[in-house]
């Protein structure tokens, strides 16, 4: 009796947990929806009518993130990759694993269980594996926090001299400069350490955790051991990172050029900068959806963006997105069948290292 209303229990959370997503999502679509009913439906097909056959060149700049990101991840393996996991399978199996992060709202951690898997796959220890994902992640936020206080700068060149938008975009620098601080301070105490620890305290009795105890706390001496031994590796990371994400904002500047509506750099940096905080915060929502799309449209609003160019642009960058995370679907696809699949991640990734 007590178990079933435990899964009753546990179902009607799942329930309410979607049913916030989808109007997350739904309310950034309606958004979205009135702005283009407001600027007029005809904009986007002119759009795309200007972009004709030169449409695909639209995900050039986003293949080149992709291929900087993996260098950026590559770095963080630092000697324990086998020289049996060439660079193009790891690029593989980035892409496959952000296909999922860019899909599932997982928080980022569903696409990062994938990656560890597909490497212990090809032979790298899980705990190697583990490491190398954390601390790419920890490189891919460090790099995205420069790159926000460089969008801060150009933002704030772009706005008038009174505009409270530009004390708020240094004011979310400064948070993101604190949540980079927090992680660093953490992972130097010992993220997992660090849980168990809390929930020794707070005498909770998590079988899942308890039982790989001692294979969590070697991650954490192995993610230290990296940041100890390897900090050129490191600081060469965040550098590709961010190399990336300024790579990111081509996209805007090629799709501007393309559509006749061409913005400069500063106008590119500053967007860019900020739509990743947007997308940041919906990461609850499935695909960020709706969040996205919003954000797009707030960010051309506050920065003086053509409007004409909003909606098309949220349109091609949703499409960019599906294109990429349909190919990364192929990716993961072709490695093994997808049935049983997450049950197999699980039991590898957690299976002591």
């Amino acid at each position: 009796m007590a178990r079933r209303r435990k899964c009753a229990g546990y179902l009607e959370e799942i329930r309410v947990k979607l049913a916030l997503r989808f109007i997350i999502a739904g309310a950034g679509l309606a958004l979205f929806a009135w702005f283009v009913h407001r600027t007029g439906v005809d904009t986007i097909p002119r759009a795309f009518a200007t972009l004709g056959w030169s449409a695909p060149l639209i995900l050039l700049p986003y293949a080149l993130v992709y291929l900087l990101d993996t260098v950026g991840w590559r770095l963080c393996l630092g000697r324990t990759l086998p020289k049996s996991i060439s660079f193009g399978a790891l690029f593989r199996i980035r892409w496959a694993g952000e296909s999922l992060n860019n899909v599932v709202p997982s928080a980022y951690l569903g696409g990062e269980a994938v990656k560890v898997y597909l490497l212990h796959k090809r032979g790298l220890p899980v705990v190697d594996g583990a490491s190398s994902v954390i601390i790419g992640k920890t490189a891919q936020v460090l790099a995205e926090v420069i790159f926000i206080a460089f969008g801060a700068v150009a933002g704030s060149s772009i706005l008038p001299a009174n505009s409270p938008a530009r004390a708020g975009m240094f004011a979310i620098t400064g948070a993101a400069t604190a949540l980079i601080g927090m992680l660093f301070w953490l992972q130097h105490r010992g993220i997992f350490s660090t849980f168990l620890a809390l929930t020794r305290r707070l005498r909770l009795r998590i079988r899942a955790l308890t039982s790989r105890a001692e294979s969590l706390r070697q991650l954490d001496r192995r993610i230290l051991d990296f940041y100890r031994n390897d900090r050129r590796r490191f600081l060469s990371s965040v550098t590709f990172y961010l190399a990336g994400w300024i790579a990111d904002s081509l996209d805007i500047l090629l799709v501007s050029y393309l559509v006749g509506m061409p913005l400069d750099w500063s106008q590119a940096l500053a967007f860019e900068a900020f739509i990743g905080v947007a997308k940041a915060l919906g990461i609850f929502a499935p695909a960020a959806l709706g969040v996205q799309e919003s954000g797009i449209i707030f960010l051309f609003y506050l920065f003086g963006l053509p409007p004409a160019l909003a909606a098309p642009y949220a349109i091609i960058r949703r499409a960019r997105d599906l294109t990429f995370a349909l190919i990364g679907g192929a990716l993961l696809y072709a490695e093994e069948p997808l049935r049983g699949f997450a049950q197999r991640v699980a039991r590898e990734v957690e299976a002591p290292a």
